[in-house]
């Protein structure tokens, strides 16, 4: 590694990062209990279980000892990825196991280790004070810790920006505490909803994921009302009307999002596998979603909205479309992304195109905090290539690459989504 790399690397650990997008809280667990709680996560565990070529028997959360003994044998296979870097070095900076991998005769002393934080009411704190991250979005009904000012929460938001089905309108809470019926309805029941939850739960963004099929269509109101009709009866309609329908509540959304300060983050580039296939998801792009999206923000250009990604594929047109609208910026890496040569494209493709106002290098969709540190480990890390490359490629100069590094770290994810 050249020293240039080595000296922004050592000072993007010293600039403090915002978190934008967690799950810390879901099932109602915000920190490991035992090794396995951080070895079973996510991409993680697929990968063990690649290795091993079937899947994995044991549960780790009712049987960690058993489930650490029968994924102890596939590390050697996986300790090239990335995710096994992210979890490595948390467990180095969290529980000093400086250690290459795991194995036989070094997991139990991990786990000691981890479980003696598991009923430390302050280890949240340690952990985010550790890699210097300032706030944390997190779902609002996953649980806020008390009396803490470090948690912004958010919503999911799809059975409001598009509803697919008679399930979704019937969330949306409203007067009449019914499945609207009208296109009035409708529009009144989501500005009530996203009223509720930026003044009821604080909310400071709407998560939506983006179905695979959705294209943005200028919305014919008197075609609204039928669409509406056959989902509220929990009848099928046709990907046509159901993108005019999307469209409609998009915008009906957009526009409540403005009035009441929240920020529309849209979450594209992912699908499901087939049916068969019990956990997974693969990265798909519909070349028409984005490109259907100007309109949406051309027609919004008061609501702020946020563009996360999962493929490097749509990466370049995303950073054209954000350097047209300024309502649109871009943030980090989702997992299908989280890998260093993914993450340089985003990043090079924002640094060598946009104003540094305009995207955040992070986010960690984390659902324990040892793994927001794991994340930001690569993040930084992949950062300070990206950064050093370009000084040493003689683009700008080294003070000027800490200034962006504390822009996208923390200054913009504050600035986009309204956090004091």
């Amino acid at each position: 590694m050249k020293s240039i790399h080595r000296r922004i690397a050592a000072a993007l650990v010293e600039i403090p990062a915002v978190d934008i997008h967690s799950h810390l809280g879901a099932h109602g667990i915000c920190h490991a209990r035992t090794l396995a709680d951080l070895v079973s996560y996510h991409w993680v565990h697929l990968e063990l279980a690649r290795a091993a070529g079937r899947q994995i028997l044991c549960n780790p959360a009712t049987a960690p000892g058993a489930y650490m003994e029968e994924v102890l044998p596939y590390f050697p296979c996986v300790c090239n990825t990335v995710n096994h870097y992210a979890l490595m070095g948390m467990l180095r900076d969290l529980y000093g196991i400086k250690a290459h991998t795991l194995t036989a005769r070094n997991w139990r002393r991990a786990d000691e280790a981890v479980r003696a934080r598991a009923g430390d009411a302050g280890w949240m704190d340690a952990v985010l004070d550790a890699y210097r991250v300032e706030r944390v979005g997190i779902h609002y009904i996953d649980g806020i810790p008390p009396d803490s000012k470090r948690y912004v929460p958010y919503a999911y938001a799809n059975y409001l920006y598009t509803p697919e089905s008679r399930h979704d309108l019937a969330r949306i809470r409203h007067e009449k505490n019914a499945v609207p019926q009208t296109t009035e309805e409708l529009e009144s029941a989501i500005w009530h909803e996203v009223k509720l939850l930026a003044f009821e739960y604080g909310i400071r963004a709407l998560h939506c994921g983006i179905r695979d099929a959705f294209e943005y269509r200028t919305p014919d109101r008197a075609k609204v009302g039928p669409v509406l009709k056959a989902l509220a009866g929990g009848k099928p309609v046709s990907e046509q009307d159901a993108n005019v329908f999307r469209s409609f509540t998009a915008d009906t959304t957009a526009e409540a999002a403005r009035d009441h300060g929240v920020t529309v983050r849209l979450f594209c580039g992912s699908i499901r596998y087939a049916e068969s296939v019990a956990v997974g998801t693969a990265t798909y792009w519909n070349p028409g979603f984005l490109s259907s999206l100007a309109f949406h923000l051309d027609k919004h250009r008061d609501t702020q909205f946020d563009l996360l990604l999962v493929s490097p594929i749509p990466s370049h047109e995303a950073v054209c479309l954000s350097r047209v609208y300024p309502n649109l910026s871009i943030s980090g890496a989702w997992w299908h992304g989280f890998t260093p040569s993914t993450m340089l494209t985003f990043f090079r493709d924002r640094l060598e195109m946009l104003p540094t106002t305009c995207w955040n290098a992070f986010f960690s969709d984390a659902r324990m905090v040892e793994w927001v540190g794991g994340k930001l480990l690569v993040t930084r890390n992949r950062l300070a290539h990206a950064l050093a490359d370009m000084i040493d490629e003689g683009f700008f100069s080294e003070r000027d690459a800490l200034a962006i590094a504390r822009r996208l770290l923390s200054e913009n994810p504050k600035r986009i989504y309204g956090i004091e």
